[in-house]
């Protein structure tokens, strides 16, 4: 029981751990965001070939040994800003840090499209990107609202056009909203593979619980009651021997009862199949000198469907081999437009009672009532019985399609 409560408090452990990994989440502020992987830390990076060309304008275009000195080292210190910023700030939780190469980032695109020329503007929407991914969604969008006016103003201050200043706008304005979308995007994404993975540890520890529980309700009479009855047989074994032999006969068979409800509490956990099941039936009836006639589903079928049809044929096999003395044996799984059924159909003595076509294994035996229990707990229906000439037995289990456990 100890056990059983153990894996209910780890299945409730797991599952307020998912509720507060997406209160976390939800709660995020600042570089609440995941760190950037290293595709997107590569794709930063290729955006700085684009720095190339204004470069090489400002340096073979005339002007002063100075300007041009002092251009290169702006854009270089820009450079040096963005990937530093990229590859160190990002998830670093350095705030301070973070910020302060944001605002060098601002402050030399500044310099340079007002100082230099307005084709520098492009530089913003660098910076529109890191502020997408330093600031969460709804502070990261007024930035670069704030970022995007600034752009335009300082191209138009630079000496460009006002159709100028607008498109270097434009861009700025669409790399951050873009930055915001998939930063978020990406955010979302984890956090449902994190409470997926939660999740299935929640169903593991549930299903440990459930399994814990049936193994004691299962196992804690019966082996309480071997322990006594051997204990009892044990002090009568020298003074009363035909007493203790009894008690010995009780111990057996209480242990073959207990064994018997642990192989059907197992069974859940070893689903048969029809490939497995088809191919056992085969060497069964061949080994017990009956021809035997084995056909496979043309189709796949549900996993819940095909448990209960490899019932179906293990069941049918074990009655034909044990009770039919049958010389014939055909096994059938067929796919049809309103259901999936097994057949398995002798020519052996039968059991005198000819089916009608209901849903009723009639005086059939506990193996036949197991199966047809496990039918109907997917809508589906178990037809037994003689063949109308009087010889031969007839068993046929079909499930509905579109079936669900009930």
């Amino acid at each position: 029981m100890t056990d059983a409560v153990d894996a209910r408090s780890t299945a409730a452990r797991a599952g307020d751990s998912v509720l507060d990994r997406m209160m976390a989440a939800r709660r995020g502020g600042w570089m609440a965001g995941p760190r950037p992987g290293r595709r997107s830390t590569l794709a930063a990076l290729i955006w700085l070939a684009f720095i190339v060309f204004p470069l090489v304008n400002a340096v073979t275009n005339k002007g002063s040994v100075l300007d041009k000195v002092l251009t290169i080292t702006a854009a270089t210190l820009f450079v040096a800003s963005y990937v530093w910023l990229v590859l160190t700030a990002f998830g670093a939780r350095r705030r301070s840090l973070a910020l302060t190469l944001c605002g060098v980032l601002i402050a030399l695109a500044l310099a340079l499209t007002i100082g230099d020329r307005p084709g520098w503007g492009f530089l913003f929407s660098y910076c529109a990107a890191c502020v997408a991914l330093l600031w969460p969604a709804d502070t990261g969008f007024l930035a670069i609202v704030v970022l995007t006016l600034v752009a335009g103003g300082a191209c138009v201050a630079g000496g460009g056009a006002a159709g100028e200043g607008v498109g270097y706008g434009a861009s700025t304005i669409g790399v951050g909203l873009l930055m915001v979308l998939l930063r978020d995007l990406r955010a979302r994404n984890d956090e449902l593979n994190e409470a997926r993975a939660e999740l299935a540890d929640v169903a593991v520890a549930q299903e440990r619980a459930r399994f814990a529980r049936d193994l004691h309700d299962l196992l804690g009479h019966s082996l309480s009651v071997i322990a006594l009855k051997a204990e009892l047989a044990g002090k009568l074994m020298a003074e009363r021997p035909d007493d203790a032999a009894v008690e010995v006969r009780e111990v057996e068979l209480v242990a073959r009862q207990a064994l018997s409800e642990v192989r059907d509490a197992v069974s859940g956990y070893r689903r048969p199949t029809l490939e497995r099941e088809l191919a056992g039936a085969r060497v069964a009836l061949t080994a017990a000198g009956i021809d035997s006639d084995v056909q496979s589903p043309g189709t796949p079928v549900a996993p819940e469907v095909e448990a209960v049809l490899a019932w179906a044929v293990r069941e049918g096999a074990t009655n034909v081999i044990r009770h039919s003395g049958a010389r014939r044996c055909s096994v059938r799984v067929t796919a049809g437009l309103l259901d999936t059924a097994v057949e398995v159909v002798d020519d052996g003595r039968g059991n005198g009672n000819e089916s009608d076509g209901d849903c009723d294994v009639g005086e059939g035996g506990s193996g036949l009532l197991g199966l047809a229990e496990r039918a109907a707990d997917l809508a589906g229906c178990v037809e037994s019985g003689t063949l109308p000439q009087g010889t031969g037995f007839r068993l046929r289990v079909s499930i509905p399609l579109g079936a669900h456990p009930r």
